[in-house]
């Protein structure tokens, strides 16, 4: 029985202890706070920006037959999609036979090389034509601009002369006709008056006046005749002889202008389709599509298709970020894709349009269309692959830094910090600060490199249960933070 006692008794202490030992300290700690620290050090900061995109080329030209290469999207624009730079419709009209095709999918090209070719057969048979065209053009408007040429006016005069004679020998005919005319009734009238008193005579000649008359008065209206429409003729004549010779108006000449700047620009067309029966690259770039067979006729859309360098990363950046986004800024591109390391880049294009928005009603966030260009890039970075873009908005270095955590206050009403002191107490110290991220605050005055300040506490919390398992637990919680610091406290 007594060692029953002296074993139970032996429990109870040692019980006691234990307890004495797990509380003890929380007891003791529980009435103040530690706190977290960092020194002052000089060092870098930067401040970036994030989002998500697309890798695509900055450039892809499609190539037709009889064509210049067009701008099927770029970089440049936001619709992803160009015009033709320089087809015609008689061009795009014509069949092409294609006669060779020298690339393949995927396959690099430098500046000039060929890629395919076509007969152009109805190309020079069209061209042929449109000079033709232009030729006569071009002889319309010297002739109204400068007059007919010597034999031209040689002619017309001569034309002229001879309506002028005509027209002064139908005169004379007139006048020499009326003459004799005159004549010869005369001698009529006389063979009357000399009849007289032989009844059968005086018939006679009274009946050959009046025939004589009658053929004076035919003739002398044929010979009138003669001579209008004879000055008619040198009248049309002379009309002719000016509008050969006189210069054309002013309406005319611009009209035949017109016609020449018309019919040169079929000629530049037709003779560009021409030269364009053979397919050439436009620049260094990778073939991405070949629409063409060797032996039968080209597609009326593009034939092939070629990517221009360098590549570029296509992204939203929310309305948030947007400010602080610059043309020029450096940016990581990070490709999953490619299998490689980031790669870095330049900030070439903002759309100052937001692109897209999300959330609905209050909560509508607009993003906005930003372009990064590649600096370098894998030859495994394609088009098409995902991307995460990250740009250096702010940087600064070899500046006096402090963790963010460590200010208290704000912009508007200023910043300060807590500096600890060698015995462990803390004074409060006004700062200026100059880029502050997430992560650190530049410290432009009001700290020194290796003062040491306060960036959060930590509090002891003590909490104790009666079921089995152990005596008291102790329970450190950080807490502190850009706006001020949050005190300790036992929680139960």
């Amino acid at each position: 029985m007594k060692v029953r006692l002296a074993a139970i008794a032996l429990i109870v202490v040692g019980i006691g202890a234990v307890l004495l030992v797990t509380v003890a300290p929380a007891l003791g700690a529980s009435s103040s706070s530690k706190y977290t620290t960092a020194n002052v050090v000089t060092g870098s900061i930067t401040s970036t920006a994030a989002a998500t995109g697309t890798v695509a080329a900055s450039t892809v030209y499609g190539l037709k037959f009889g064509t210049t290469a067009d701008i099927v999207s770029t970089a440049a624009t936001t619709s992803g999609s160009g015009g033709s730079t320089g087809s015609s419709s008689s061009s795009s009209s014509l069949a092409w036979p294609v006669q060779t095709v020298l690339v393949t999918v995927g396959q690099k090209v430098t500046k000039g090389a060929v890629l395919a070719t076509a007969d152009s057969t109805a190309a020079q048979l069209q061209l042929a034509s449109a000079q033709a065209t232009l030729a006569s053009a071009q002889s319309k408007l010297q002739v109204d601009s400068g007059g007919p040429d010597s034999l031209t006016k040689a002619q017309v005069s001569n034309q002229l002369k001879q309506a002028s004679n005509s027209y002064s020998q139908a005169k004379a005919n007139k006048t020499n006709t009326n003459k004799q005319n005159a004549l010869k009734v005369s001698q009529a009238q006389a063979q009357v008056t000399a009849a007289a008193g032989d009844l059968v005579a005086l018939a006679n000649a009274q009946a050959n006046l009046a025939s004589v008359q009658a053929s004076a008065s035919q003739s002398n209206t044929q010979a009138a005749q003669q001579v209008t429409n004879a000055s008619l003729s040198y009248q049309s004549a002379k009309l002719a002889y000016q509008a050969k010779v006189a210069p054309a108006s002013t309406a005319t000449v611009q009209a035949d202008q017109a016609q020449v700047a018309a019919a040169q620009a079929t000629v530049n067309a037709d003779q560009l389709a021409v030269n364009s029966a053979t397919l050439t690259a436009p620049s260094d770039g990778l073939i991405i599509a070949v629409n063409l067979l060797a032996g039968v006729n080209a597609p009326s859309g593009y034939a092939i298709e070629e990517s221009i360098g360098p590549m570029v990363a296509n992204c939203s950046f929310a309305e948030a970020d947007i400010s602080k986004l610059k043309i020029g800024q450096s940016a990581t591109v990070t490709i999953t894709g490619a299998g490689t390391s980031a790669v870095a880049g330049t900030l070439t294009q903002i759309v100052p349009v937001a692109s897209s928005s999300s959330g609905g009603g209050s909560s509508s966030v607009a993003t906005y269309a930003v372009t990064v260009t590649l600096t370098s890039p894998p030859d495994t970075v394609l088009a098409g692959m995902s991307a995460s873009v990250t740009v250096t908005t702010a940087a600064v270095e070899n500046v006096l830094r402090v963790p963010a955590t460590a200010l208290q206050g704000s912009s508007n009403a200023g910043y300060s910090v807590l500096v600890m002191n060698g015995d462990g107490s803390t004074t409060a110290t006004s700062v200026t600060v100059g880029l502050v991220t997430t992560s650190y605050a530049e410290i432009q005055t009001g700290l020194s490199a290796g003062e040491t300040v306060v960036t959060g506490t930590v509090s002891s919390r003590t909490g104790t249960t009666t079921t089995g398992g152990g005596g008291g637990v102790n329970v450190n919680s950080l807490t502190g933070g850009g706006g001020g610091f949050g005190g300790g406290g036992f929680g139960r």
